[in-house]
């Protein structure tokens, strides 16, 4: 399903870009046609026309774009953050070295020996 839009949404953006280029301006293909679209659509109705089919491609690449990432996005979604879940694979069991305890009273103090 993911692979189908994705060919979709591949034909879609080479169309929007022939569609922005043929846009009459400063030049563009429209001019290297020899004004072809204008001679068919009329003079001011192929530039509405091509204005609007350049918003319904816009619209649909990013509705696609969005759709695609939803679709594609992880199935089992958790509550862990990305770090978290990185940190974790890098966390390392290090062996903590037990604690220090003070010594108590008969061990600092020597005995006396009751032989003398």
């Amino acid at each position: 399903m993911v692979q189908f839009l994705i060919t979709i949404h591949t034909i879609i953006s080479i169309l929007l870009i022939v569609v922005v280029l043929m846009q009459s301006g400063q030049g563009g293909l429209n001019s290297m046609m020899s004004g072809t679209a204008n001679s068919m659509l009329g003079s001011s109705g192929a530039n509405d026309f091509i204005t609007k089919l350049t918003t319904g491609l816009g619209i649909a690449f990013i509705g696609l774009a969005m759709l695609i990432g939803a679709l594609s996005g992880e199935s089992n979604p958790s509550s862990e953050s990305i770090l978290q879940k990185d940190a974790e694979s890098r966390q390392v069991d290090e062996v903590i070295p037990q604690e220090f305890s003070l010594p108590s009273a008969g061990e600092l103090i020597p005995e006396e020996d009751s032989s003398n």
